[in-house]
């Protein structure tokens, strides 16, 4: 009973911070809202509770409605940015370097540590493959953890600013929406594939399970309609409650330089990243926004989130940072070990 009543309060409040940041015509008010929420309820030690399903349900949720952009048209579409895929996937590697170089000389971390907390990868992932190689588990979470708000909160105020956005004017063209039976059966097929997708140790796979399934059937033409708005605000406020309920404030409190450097590298490691998407912008025709939020350190949900806020070509952003994704994962221990045999090996002669 008290996990329910728990569960409620925490609720609650995050909805109370999206109806204020909707209020106040915040980028992405459901899913900064109740975020922004969540880490001022946890500041002043009275964190929220979320339980894991509601995560798990909210990203069910994003998955389905991203899974709706994957039409015809706009798969061929990503097929134009392929080279600037590869580019994000390059990228990605030179900035966990560069960050892992980083925490190893200022932050004074162990090389493990340090490779596994700035890889631009999944925090569970990252974290099972550092315990692996003895690395302090609860720093590569608690830097992982932050990466993600820090790019949650700041790339819509630098979409806001630099393009000068006025997010509450973007009006995004809607077909008839799914009743609540539709909404309901399309749910459960989805969760359905997310179980699937887990039972087959598929990388996020409540996300990526319904993306799949609703992407597919809205490929062969098969969905026509959209999700209503209620929906979607709920499955992006599941996600910004949770990210702010996991905020680690009480490793922050024993370890205050460690998250004070890791912020202003993420904060760092953002600013890279925009500039060299917007070098690259220099010598192409690619679309600006879209670059940024490819090459943005950051995960498929928020940055896709994004993406369709602002009218996008959402698929596209789903590969730059699915590719991206992956291709950290499978490849983030033998680089690992490379890296070792590089700079350890050549600080010994």
């Amino acid at each position: 009973m008290n996990k329910i009543i728990s569960n409620a309060k925490g609720l609650a409040i995050a909805l109370i911070g999206a109806l204020l940041a909707n209020y106040l015509h915040i980028p992405l008010p459901w899913l900064l809202g109740p975020l922004l929420a969540a880490l001022l309820c946890g500041s002043i030690e009275r964190p929220l509770v979320c339980d894991l399903r509601w995560r798990l349900g909210g990203q069910i949720i994003i998955g389905m409605v991203l899974g709706l952009y994957f039409t015809p048209d706009l798969v061929q579409a990503v097929m134009a940015y392929w080279s600037f895929i590869l580019f994000g996937i390059v990228w990605s590697l030179l900035l966990g370097t560069i960050l892992a170089g980083l925490q190893y000389k200022v932050n004074r971390l162990d090389w493990a540590t340090a490779w596994f907390s700035s890889a631009i990868g999944s925090a569970s992932e990252m974290a099972n493959i550092a315990e692996r190689q003895y690395a302090q588990v609860e720093k590569v979470v608690a830097a992982h953890s932050l990466r993600i708000v820090v790019l949650v909160v700041l790339v819509p105020v630098f979409m806001t600013l630099y393009f000068q956005v006025d997010w509450s004017s973007i009006n995004i063209q809607k077909t008839e929406p799914y009743r609540f039976i539709q909404v309901l059966l399309l749910f459960v097929i989805a969760l359905l594939f997310g179980k699937v997708f887990q039972l087959l140790n598929v990388l996020n796979a409540w996300i990526l399970g319904p993306l799949t399934i609703i992407g597919l059937l809205s490929f062969l033409g098969m969905l026509h309609f959209s999700f209503p708005d209620w929906f979607i605000f709920l499955g992006q406020l599941c996600i910004g409650w949770s990210l702010g309920s996991k905020f680690p404030f009480n490793f922050l409190k024993n370890n205050k330089k460690f998250i004070g450097l890791t912020f202003i590298f993420n904060v760092l490691a953002l600013a890279l990243s925009i500039v060299f998407a917007l070098l690259l912008i220099r010598v192409s025709h690619a679309d600006e926004q879209i670059l940024i939020l490819g090459f943005s350190p950051g995960g498929i949900a928020e940055m896709s989130l994004t993406a369709k806020a602002l009218g996008l070509a959402v698929p596209i952003v789903v590969a730059f940072q699915l590719s991206r994704l992956i291709f950290v994962i499978l490849t983030t221990h033998y680089f690992y070990q490379l890296s070792k045999s590089i700079f350890f090996k050549s600080m010994d002669r």
